[in-house]
């Protein structure tokens, strides 16, 4: 028996698994892991500090593979880790030059991929995916927590 349902989340799944899979073939072409870029969109995103704990809760990563993601950024002399003055078991992350040079130009050419992308995409297209995925997830929250109660 043909169940359409059973198809369409078979495809969503393919789609979510393909859309991971280019941003980690992105990544490795830069001689980088998917993770070690999501690291550094978080120390390039924010306005103030970056916290190791901030990326851990940004992106749903363990912290252990954070932290060794950082002590590798500070092999390469890309980062050093100071104590933060709010919670000095917090560690906040600072670029060197070379860091920021490298992560600046790493994000820098990301988004304009990115944008590019969108662009081809068209504006119509671009708003009904947003508006689709931000759906889904909406009722995916409520369906979870309505199964749970």
């Amino acid at each position: 028996m043909y169940d359409i349902l059973t198809e369409q989340l078979k495809h969503y799944t393919v789609l979510w698994r393909e859309t991971s899979a280019l941003y980690e073939e992105w990544a490795k072409k830069r001689g980088l892991s998917y993770y070690e870029l999501l690291v550094i969109l978080s120390i390039m995103e924010p306005d103030g500090p970056c916290l190791q704990k901030d990326i851990c809760t940004h992106w749903q990563l363990p912290k252990q593979t954070v932290n060794t993601i950082l002590k590798n950024f500070a092999g390469r002399a890309w980062i050093t880790l100071v104590p933060s003055e709010e919670d000095r078991r917090g560690r906040v992350i600072l670029l060197t030059d070379a860091g920021r040079l490298f992560m600046e130009a790493t994000a820098s050419d990301l988004q304009a991929h990115e944008r590019s992308v969108w662009q081809k995409m068209g504006q119509e297209n671009a708003s009904a995916l947003l508006e689709s995925t931000a759906l889904y997830n909406k009722l995916f929250k409520e369906t979870d927590s309505n199964e749970t109660a």
